[in-house]
């Protein structure tokens, strides 16, 4: 884990009395200009959030001590999403326990705040997310189950929400000239919103509760379009395949479970000993006919998993669950909501890691893939990169 607060930084703070009540400081390393000058076109940096501070470090640089990081006065940081197309400024979204959601440059140093102080949503941020492709939209996901866009170039206005007892999917433009923010409301569920992830052709959205769904919605038209239930408890995460074919999903049913896009249950994958808190494919690891994904949990254990749709077992309840994808299928064509039924045991494959270790003392939070290492972070803000073996050659 890093640790800010060593020698080496120098503070600065510039903001307004209302900003200066919410930040504390924000320190950059006394070298920060002469190393970005040296930087590379392909400089890695790793972004993390621990209790009131966000951090900036050097992926590559020994020993790790932050470039810059910023500590907030009362508010904890829960989630931030670094924006991949403007790598320049490294446009950052940070969400907070408060309702605040912050767009921050770590290069300049600037920010500025959004729901200000829970101007129209006072629950908590569980997860931001920028649009992919845009250098401005960016959603928030909230403890009250709501799916708040955002614009970063433009003000907020407060409005009242729309009160509803329904649970069903519902969608409000609270302003009509679309000059201020919110951009749009979602009120996706009642339960707290867990993960967001955009499919990779930008044009879906799966959103993953703790009412135990996965709702896949049709981002430019704001129309839900499945939903998905576990099989008990609360969906904690959720990823999409590097081809967009395929979702995977974990929660506190302690299973991995693979779904088809628009389809049905593909697997569930069986192997951790309690909650499920992170899964990724590993897209270095997948190809057009097999796919290698990776999941981490609460039991400090990392499953990793292969599988292909010709190869998995078909379950003796297999007849039925072709009836269910007949069914989906012909509902699809309509152009309906699907509501996709829990199947049991029995009527869906199941599937086994090739690997299954415990790699950490704490609770797991993430796992990323790269090209040369496997990344994974726990509750208590431990970092660890974990080496590839090395290719041999052919």
């Amino acid at each position: 884990m890093v640790s800010p607060g060593g020698g080496g930084m120098s503070g600065t703070l510039q903001k307004s009395q209302a900003n200066a009540a919410f930040v504390s400081r924000i320190m950059a390393h006394e070298q920060l200009a002469k190393i970005l000058a040296w930087r590379s076109a392909e400089t890695t940096y790793i972004f993390y959030n621990v209790g009131r501070a966000f951090v900036w470090a050097d992926y590559n640089r020994k020993p790790k001590e932050p470039l810059s990081y910023i500590v907030f006065k009362e508010a904890y940081v829960n989630c931030h999403d670094v924006n991949m197309l403007t790598r320049e400024n490294m446009d950052t979204i940070i969400g907070f326990n408060t309702g605040d959601v912050m767009w921050y440059s770590p290069i300049s140093g600037k920010f500025s705040r959004f729901n200000r102080g829970g101007l129209f949503n006072r629950s908590s941020v569980t997860c931001v997310k920028w649009m992919p492709g845009s250098e401005n939209m960016f959603i928030a996901g909230y403890e009250d189950g709501s799916v708040i866009t955002y614009d970063k170039e433009k003000d907020d206005q407060t409005f009242t929400f729309p009160q509803s007892d329904s649970d069903s999917f519902f969608v409000c433009k609270p302003h009509k000239n679309g000059k201020h923010n919110p951009a749009s409301w979602w009120q996706v569920g009642r339960r707290a919103i867990t993960a967001i992830s955009f499919s990779p052709d930008c044009q879906h959205v799966a959103v993953t509760s703790m009412d135990g769904t996965m709702k896949v919605i049709d981002y430019t038209n704001e129309r839900l379009l499945d939903t998905y239930r576990s099989f008990f408890g609360g969906l904690l995460c959720v990823c999409w395949s590097p081809d967009g074919r395929f979702i995977l999903t974990g929660g506190q049913d302690d299973l991995v479970t693979v779904w088809a896009f628009r389809g049905r249950i593909v697997a569930r994958c069986q192997g951790h000993h309690s909650w499920v808190t992170g899964v990724s494919f590993d897209a270095h690891r997948c190809t057009d006919r097999s796919y290698r994904f990776g999941s981490v949990g609460e039991d400090t254990r990392l499953c990793l998993w292969d599988f292909s749709v010709s190869s998995l077992h078909r379950p003796k309840g297999s007849a039925v669950q072709a009836a269910t994808a007949r069914r989906s299928r012909a509902d699809f064509d309509k152009h309906t909501d699907i509501v996709h039924p829990v199947l049991s045991r029995r009527e869906v494959a199941l599937l086994e890691p090739f690997l299954s270790k415990i790699i950490h003392n704490e609770p797991l939070f993430s796992i990323v893939f790269r090209e040369d290492a496997v990344v994974t972070t726990d509750r208590i803000g431990a970092i660890r990169v974990w080496a590839r073996p090395p290719t041999l050659p052919s």
